[in-house]
């Protein structure tokens, strides 16, 4: 998925340093098939980069038990965020050589600000404090739908703080953070053929809007390997509110939402190559009086046995899941892995997943901060994501994943584009979707002196509805993505990249006439970058973004930056 500037907004940033949401993925030997995990790179974030749709069929690819890898020793201690929950990379630290702190500045034109900074401190041989901080944002002059001119501002911050101690027989983990994005919506231009909110007039009197996130958890996790069973366990709380929330009735409207948010793995080993586990989800749902969603709670359990040998993982469970609330019931969807190793470098692979996704504000908020409901949203299901597979690393240093699936999903999300009371905003439509894709990824990598990738992937969608052009108006045909980064010389490395997002044409017909053509159109980004160390920690980088001036549209609706520069400096320390 492309990255994209306005996603700053809900995306601020997750911290490599500050503590990472609970995994309960056990850890895998990589292969080559995986490479060398970098982590010496600058963070760099796309902050600027086209959009890219947010709910797509994912992947998994699976990993190669046989062979060792090298991992680099640098620390990236800041990387991009959405608060999304993000399952932090497996690896082995070289925490002896690499830098603790890192600070970054950067500043371009539409007004385009960049902040970041972090810091590791091992307080102890078992005491840990992390600390992060972000500042993005935009201040400048968009073109609407009818290139009328919309000055924009976007200005997400955050901070987040991690603590750990090592006790003897288990390990606690306290962390939370703090996020604020405060941003205006667009007006609605003259002649405009947004579509109108049927749930009602919407009431504002103005058009700036303050979002306020914030979270915190406690974790235990057992490090004495010698005991029959393995346990994490984390829970917490997290907070979204809204300064300014569209109303569509008297007593209605987004309101506030608090969830608490517990997760657990508890697993045990039956031999060196087998494993039994069971992992548990609970969300307990809560909103203000006057919000149009209904409380309620969430419970997935995911029971499974794993195998591991010379040629083969397998991965045999079941996705249980539970709901309460005008949804209530009981879902069951398979969690079944089946992974053939053979000559070596080479997998064949067939997955079969499934599961619930939480519509919360969170989620909607990672879809477009330009958000607001206009009804209740339900939780998107997932009976069945089938995905077959190939993958190889023929030579070393060259890696290729050939895949095609099938992705059935309840209540399927996708935007679109409304208006009311003068302001643009982005709202959501639901129906069950059937989802057919297709595609190729291929990468290759020489030392540290090059790396290059490159995917694509087609996807048929259909839906139950009679009108898919309004349902999958904001979803891709083709996404086809391109990077690549060279070592010019010691401390010079340059980088290009491209991506492409094709849609669906959405025509609004009256029989057989067009009356008007109401789709988003395609993404089409290309970006330059560089960065030059010219002192041992101090670097200087610039990166371009939209380099060809294109116009095109976030899958909100709402408006890209067309070409734009970001500058800056960063230091490791």
């Amino acid at each position: 998925m492309i990255s994209k500037k306005l996603s700053i907004g809900y995306c601020s940033l997750s911290f490599m340093l500050a503590f990472l949401p609970l995994s309960v993925a056990y850890a895998q030997q990589d292969s080559t098939l995986n490479r060398t995990v970098v982590v010496e790179n600058e963070y760099n974030p796309n902050i600027m980069d086209a959009s890219k749709i947010n709910v797509l069929p994912k992947v998994e690819e699976p990993a190669v038990v046989k062979k060792g890898i090298e991992y680099a020793t640098a620390l990236r201690p800041v990387s991009a965020w959405n608060y999304e929950s993000m399952s932090p990379i497996t690896r082995e630290w070289a925490m002896n050589k690499a830098k603790r702190g890192y600070l970054r500045a950067g500043y371009g034109n539409y007004g385009n600000v960049d902040l970041k900074a972090g810091y590791l401190w091992d307080i102890t041989k078992n005491d840990r404090l992390q600390v992060g901080l972000s500042l993005d944002g935009m201040n400048g002059t968009l073109k609407d739908w009818q290139d009328e001119n919309w000055k924009s501002r976007f200005y997400s911050t955050e901070l987040r703080l991690g603590y750990s101690h090592d006790f003897s027989k288990v390990t606690l983990d306290l962390g939370g953070g703090f996020g604020s994005q405060v941003f205006n919506y667009m007006p609605v231009p003259d002649g405009s053929d947004l579509l109108t909110s049927s749930g009602g007039t919407a009431s504002m009197g103005t058009d700036k809007q303050h979002h306020t996130l914030g979270d915190f958890h406690i974790g235990l996790s057992s490090r004495d390997e010698s005991l029959p069973l393995q346990f994490k366990v984390q829970t917490g709380l997290q907070y979204f509110g809204i300064k300014y929330p569209l109303n569509y009735s008297t007593d209605a409207d987004t309101g506030k939402e608090k969830i608490v948010h517990t997760v657990g793995d508890v697993w045990g080993k039956l031999n060196g190559e087998q494993r039994v586990d069971i992992r548990f989800q609970m969300d307990n749902l809560f909103y203000s009086s006057d919000s149009l969603m209904n409380n309620y709670t969430s419970l997935c359990l995911n029971p499974y046995y794993a195998l591991e040998d010379d040629d083969w993982r397998l991965h045999i469970g079941a996705h249980v899941d539970w709901q309460s609330g005008e949804d209530s019931g009981i879902d069951v969807a398979p969690d079944v892995k089946a992974e053939y190793l053979f000559s070596d470098s080479y997998v064949l692979y067939l997955h079969a997943l499934g599961g619930r996704e939480l519509n919360d504000y969170r989620h909607l908020n990672a879809f477009s901060p330009y958000w607001s409901l206009d009804g209740k949203v339900a939780s998107t299901y997932v009976p069945l994501n089938a995905t077959l597979g190939l993958k190889a690393s023929p030579v070393n240093g060259l890696w290729l994943n050939v895949f095609g699936g099938y992705r059935i999903s309840k209540d399927e999300l996708s935007c679109s584009l409304y208006a009311n009371e003068g302001l643009s905003y982005t709202g959501f439509l639901q129906e069950k979707a059937k989802t057919a894709y297709g595609g190729a990824e291929l990468k290759y990598g020489y030392k540290d002196m090059f790396d290059a990738s490159l995917k694509g992937t087609f996807y048929s969608w259909k839906t139950d509805d009679g009108d898919d052009n309004l349902y999958l108006a904001t979803k891709p045909k083709l996404e086809l993505s391109f990077f690549a980064e060279a070592k010019i010389f010691e401390g010079l490395k340059i980088n290009a990249g491209y991506d492409y997002v094709q849609r669906k044409e959405y025509t609004v017909r009256a029989g057989s006439d067009v009356l008007y053509n109401a789709g988003l159109g395609n993404i089409s980004n290309l970006s330059v970058g560089a960065r030059y160390t010219f002192l041992k920690d101090l670097s200087v980088f610039g990166r371009v973004n939209n380099l060809l001036n294109k116009k095109y549209y976030y899958e909100s609706g709402y408006p890209a930056e067309k070409l734009n520069v970001l500058a800056g400096l960063s230091l490791d320390f």
